[in-house]
């Protein structure tokens, strides 16, 4: 698996995008990630969370994740290191900051007070990272600190999980049976949870933001992409194991998807790897 390091102590993505620009990855760094439009899904390790617009998330140090955007989505991610926190928290408030936030995978539904706080504080943060001045080092060390102690206040009213627990239980039916493309069927998923075959697609698309065809297929390849990148099947192998037709079915899918064909990106890892160790 690809793994991401930070060159400074804080650095800053701005997103806004139809899908994800990245493979399933993991990083050495902590990261927030502010939804600022859109809905969708984001996957930390083996957690699934549907997202909607003003969600937050916590990723940590060692942790794999990636987003399937349903709709074209606008994203903030500030991203630091443990050398952050050293230089900025007292060892007892660096405690209870990380009892706070990072005691467990989290999903931060913002107040509307809160919301408008923090965005008004990620956009001076923004400006201020993009900005030279005698006193940005200072301004953006103290944003930040801001907005953790902000979040850490927040977390006692979020909820980690949606209201509805159909849709759970049906996310969860569809990562267990991604290999049984007969189960995944808007028939037998229907029948399954005892919903009516013409009604499932709008209730899906409805509860998720995402129509169930589209979920499936870019669920499908980032296990896909997964796989190619961390073990030596052939895509002939992945194609049946999957449930495409042949090879060919499924490069021209994940070009479509990624905008590189598989082996290109199998290469590209594999070069990338021998680079690294060279």
């Amino acid at each position: 698996m690809h793994v991401k390091s930070l060159t400074k102590d804080i650095e800053i993505d701005d997103l806004f995008k139809e899908q994800w620009p990245f493979l399933v990855h993991k990083h050495t760094h902590y990261e927030i990630q502010f939804i600022i439009k859109g809905k969708g899904f984001h996957y930390i390790n083996d957690d699934q969370f549907v997202y909607d617009s003003g969600d937050v998330f916590i990723t940590l140090p060692g942790e794999s994740h990636f987003f399937v955007f349903g709709e074209k989505t606008a994203v903030r991610i500030i991203k630091f290191n443990e050398a952050f926190f050293l230089q900025n928290f007292q060892n007892k408030d660096l405690e209870l900051l990380k009892q706070g936030l990072f005691s467990s995978h989290r999903k931060i539904r913002l107040s509307d007070i809160c919301r408008k706080n923090i965005g008004e504080l990620i956009t001076l943060l923004i400006n201020s990272h993009k900005k030279a001045s005698l006193y940005q080092n200072l301004i953006v060390r103290n944003t930040l600190s801001l907005i953790l102690t902000l979040l850490m206040d927040e977390t006692k009213l979020s909820l980690t999980r949606p209201k509805d627990e159909k849709i759970q239980m049906i996310l969860r039916y569809i990562r267990e049976n991604v290999r049984e493309k007969e189960k995944l069927s808007i028939q037998r998923i229907s029948e399954h949870f005892c919903i009516n075959k013409n009604y499932f697609t709008q209730y899906f698309k409805k509860a998720t933001g995402i129509t169930y065809k589209k979920y499936v297929q870019e669920y499908v390849l980032n296990m896909i992409a997964h796989q190619l990148v961390h073990q030596d099947k052939t895509l002939s192998q992945l194609a049946y194991e999957f449930g495409f037709s042949d090879e060919g079915h499924l490069s021209r899918n994940f070009k479509a998807q990624y905008k590189k064909n598989p082996t290109d990106l199998r290469k590209k890892v594999k070069n990338e790897r021998s680079d690294y160790k060279s």
